[in-house]
């Protein structure tokens, strides 16, 4: 498997065309005659591409007509605590942790043409051969409902993949032999894409520099949820801090025990910054999350 503690070598091999065998079945593909069942194209599916005797490189493949905005095989998420990261912890692991995708960055790609193949991974005959094999990868692409969402690849297994591995056939269902394949298309399941992770980090350290680590990682998760939901506008993540430092501070100053209390706090920083009732329709759950951030930092102060 990689090594995480190495730099990660990016490949890209173009044109790549689905070869119609599953390593499920061993089998071709069904010919389109007319008298069997239609065919199933993949949608997105791995290969594995032979370096020596021993290695494969695994590839990610996009199998659609559109370019991806980015493919990153590793975890996204939507908040402090799907990350491990915890409100009041200033050690470095924690840090590292508020950040995200700090470790994994050098494993993202972006404008993933249609029939290219992005190496995710390498696996070895010998040393991976009796261990079960994870692979976490997202990509943003249409839903069968939904014009736009996050889909979410979950891939387990023993050894490697073989040669072909679909992920999600052309009509949106899932492959039998996938752990889940999961579309995320509402605003409070979609997680912070790593487009953000520049201006999160930038955000964070400014924060930092001004506030200290405690106060600043507080004020981040919030504005993570305002962005997650749209609060208000479609802001540029690093241009909504302003607004989540006053949330946070009124937070601590009437300490609100339910949601609605939460929601007329939102409401009026929003009114103050902008004109009354901009920020329409607050969701709920948004109100809810930063409840549960403001009493797990009470909790810690």
């Amino acid at each position: 498997m990689t090594n995480t503690k190495c730099i990660f070598e990016k490949k890209r091999i173009d044109n790549v065309q689905w070869s119609g065998v599953s390593r499920i079945s061993s089998l071709p593909s069904l010919p389109n005659d007319g008298k069997s069942p239609p065919l199933k194209i993949p949608l997105f599916y791995l290969t594995s591409v032979s370096i020596n005797d021993y290695e494969d490189d695994i590839y990610f493949v996009n199998n659609t007509d559109q370019t991806l905005h980015f493919v990153a095989p590793f975890k996204l998420y939507q908040n402090l605590n799907e990350a491990g990261a915890k409100l009041g912890d200033v050690s470095v692991e924690n840090l590292n942790k508020v950040t995200f995708y700090s470790n994994d960055m050098d494993r993202l790609y972006t404008d993933v043409l249609p029939n290219q193949g992005v190496r995710i991974d390498s696996t070895h005959i010998i040393y991976d051969s009796d261990y079960l094999i994870q692979h976490f990868i997202h990509v943003p692409f249409k839903g069968l409902d939904t014009h736009y969402g996050i889909w979410r690849f979950n891939v387990v297994e023993k050894g490697g993949i073989g040669q072909s591995y679909p992920l999600l056939w052309d009509d949106f269902s899932k492959p039998s032999h996938m752990v889940s394949c999961d579309c995320m298309s509402e605003r409070g399941e979609i997680p912070i894409e790593p487009s953000v992770y520049e201006e999160r980090c930038w955000v964070l350290d400014s924060l930092i520099q001004s506030l200290g680590v405690t106060n600043a990682i507080f004020i981040l998760a919030i504005n993570d949820v305002l962005y997650r939901y749209c609060v208000g506008w479609s802001a540029p993540y690093n241009e909504s801090d302003i607004q989540a430092k006053d949330i946070a501070r009124k937070l601590q100053e009437l300490k609100p025990s339910d949601a609605d209390a939460v929601e007329e706090i939102i409401q009026a920083v929003y009114d103050f910054w902008f004109n009354v009732g901009f920020a329409k329709n607050i969701p709920v759950e948004a109100c809810a999350e930063i409840l549960d951030l403001y009493k797990e930092w009470m909790a810690n102060n």
